[in-house]
């Protein structure tokens, strides 16, 4: 193992500044040692109750502490006996919780065995923004209410080219010695642990390998959104043990609906241990309720020619006074059709659009209207949403109206029926779909959900029922990560033609392809030449197939769109009239980058 020391002020980007060759490190054993701060909590760095002569925090003193809860069982377990590999729990049971403050009492308040070993990184890798963002406030607040803020970093890592998201993508490289929990997207995290990172310069690739692969805890959530990330990450974790790493590096998978076919790679087939609900966690008073909560299945023949009036009209006439209706449409477009029938009909309640299809800014204050308390005196709240709010966002809804999809995604939207089990008239609505418009799924999955759906017409659900259904689903194939693949990656130089290899394949679904638009205020000028250049809060994605159907121009061809051209006025350049051919690719292979599909 090779060991990069410096004077007492060295950081990472220190050693690039003077030179250090970074081709040359080896894979997986980047280290580095400020000013002789120990890996693992010393006697001084505890929080007081665990220096010396202090008794020792149990768990379920310091969960109640943290989050105001008194602990379930399986969290108390997680916490005394160890992460699993998998974590395979209905939803609403507190699985982020029992990971988090799991974590943070292993390192700082368990025996010192349990701390020495536990990871100082704890990295939660999740496949959608709107996760993040909510998961976020639960994590610091949970640092905070356990008197570790001091002692614990919380980092943000998601896509964006804002002065703040650019800050965050490198504050916790800066604080080594500090254990950390640093929560972001697939892309961002994955595309590091490659030596690829997305959102940075190539010559610190090589940085954030080595980090993220020593001394981390990873947590992988909503593993069946994960598409091809999964395989890669489940690969990742057999290299790790294959190659060594300098600290211990595990990783856990956490769903409600975990396939095991997924999890179960050519270098990685077999599973560890899995964490799923006791009887003591069954029976428990407050996690019962929500286990046990019900809801009726009935069926919606929405008519083919008024579609979307149809179900705004079957949501209205569902809607209790009081009370949240969540609608999920498996399309964007869809969710926007709806939504626009629903504002055309009379309603006293407040309606709210939901998809992964806005401005950052935008898109976190639907989040925030839709998971606002509902006021039980008042109209109550409609909410039109896709595929976005059926995984981990945590929501409560007395009625469900949903497009038929595959099982797996229909279990996680019934998850956000009743999840509270407060409703005593709960109600699950599915609506069949034609079979060529079933949306980013697959026919036979949805068919076969349809007839499972079709035969539980008429009965009360809870949410272990529905987990435990077996219903057929289509296992994708995608290309899968090997050695060499990431022995090849170590090599952070362009090929002959000048590109990076790129990793999109092994990270999102390659045929999602969207491009990117920022919208600002203009009026009826065009922007000025030294306008600000767009970032990442101003960019909206949208999908390429649409390109054409944009309004690029006004009724009377005023230009709505405007791209620079750093030809179009010498050496200075200026703005210049977009219409669709001028969106190109942008990836270093030629093709336009992949995003995420919702």
């Amino acid at each position: 193992m090779r060991w990069i020391r410096g004077h007492g002020n060295m950081t990472p980007n220190n050693l690039l500044s003077e030179g250090v060759s970074i081709a040359a490190w080896e894979p997986w054993f980047l280290l580095f040692r400020f000013k002789g701060v120990p890996v693992t909590p010393s006697d001084e760095t505890l929080p007081n109750h665990r220096k010396k002569g202090r008794p020792r925090l149990t768990f379920e003193d310091f969960a109640t502490k943290a989050s105001l809860y008194h602990p379930y069982p399986f969290q108390v377990s997680l916490a005394t006996e160890g992460f699993p590999e998998v974590i395979a729990v209905e939803t609403g049971a507190g699985k982020t919780a029992a990971v988090v403050l799991g974590w943070m009492w292993r390192r700082f308040h368990a025996d010192e065995a349990v701390r020495r070993s536990t990871p100082h990184w704890l990295v939660i890798c999740e496949p959608l923004r709107a996760l993040i963002e909510q998961a976020e406030g639960n994590v610091r607040q949970w640092v905070a209410n356990a008197g570790l803020a001091d002692q614990v970093g919380v980092h943000v890592l998601m896509g964006g080219s804002d002065p703040t998201e650019k800050a965050a993508a490198t504050s916790w490289r800066s604080e080594l010695e500090r254990p950390a929990i640093i929560l972001g997207t697939l892309d961002m995290l994955l595309s590091r642990a490659l030596n690829r990172g997305y959102a940075m310069g190539r010559f610190s690739w090589p940085v954030d390998f080595g980090l993220l692969n020593n001394g981390a805890h990873w947590m992988f959530d909503e593993v069946q959104l994960m598409g091809p990330a999964l395989g890669t990450s489940r690969q990742l974790d057999a290299f790790r043990r294959q190659l060594g790493t300098a600290l211990p590096t595990r990783s856990t998978w956490m769903s409600a609906t975990v396939d095991r076919r997924g999890l179960s790679t050519v270098d990685n087939r077999d599973l560890g241990s899995v964490l799923t609900l006791s009887e003591a966690d069954r029976s428990h008073p407050e996690l019962a309720k929500r286990l046990d909560a019900t809801k009726l299945v009935t069926r919606l023949d929405a008519s083919p020619k008024h579609r979307p009036a149809s179900i705004a009209q079957a949501a209205l006439e569902h809607h209790m006074p009081g009370a949240l209706t969540l609608v999920i449409m498996n399309t964007v477009g869809g969710a926007q059709d709806v939504h626009r029938a629903l504002s055309d009909l009379v309603m006293g309640g407040e309606t709210v659009l939901l998809h992964s299809r806005f401005r950052p800014a935008d898109r976190r204050a639907a989040l925030e209207r839709a998971l606002a308390p509902v006021e039980p005196d008042g109209p109550g709240r409609v909410v039109v949403s896709t595929q976005v709010v059926e995984a981990g966002v945590d929501i409560s809804a007395a009625t469900l109206l949903t497009e038929a999809a595959p099982w797996p995604s229909i279990v996680q939207r019934a998850g956000r029926c009743n999840r509270d089990g407060t409703s005593s008239a709960a109600r699950l609505v599915w609506i069949p779909v034609d079979a060529k418009q079933t949306g980013p799924y697959e026919a036979t999955d949805v068919s076969a959900s349809a007839a499972a759906l079709a035969e539980l017409e008429g009965t009360h659900v809870t949410a272990t029922s529905m987990r435990d259904r077996e219903v057929a689903s289509t296992q994708p194939v995608y290309q899968v990560l090997r050695k060499t693949d990431l022995l090849a990656l170590f090599d952070t130089a362009p090929d002959m033609s000048g590109n990076d290899v790129d990793v999109a394949h092994f990270i999102r679904d390659t045929e999602d392809l969207d491009f990117y638009v920022a919208w600002r205020d203009l009026g009826a000028a065009a922007p000025a030449d030294d306008a600000g250049s767009p970032t990442g809060e101003d960019l909206c994605p949208a999908p390429l197939s649409q390109r054409r159907s944009l309004r690029w121009s006004g009724p009377t061809g005023r230009p709505l769109a405007w791209r620079f051209d750093h030809l179009a006025d010498g050496k200075a350049g200026g703005w210049v009239r977009a219409g669709a051919n001028d969106v190109r690719p942008s990836s270093p292979e030629g093709r336009l980058s992949p995003a995420a599909r919702r």
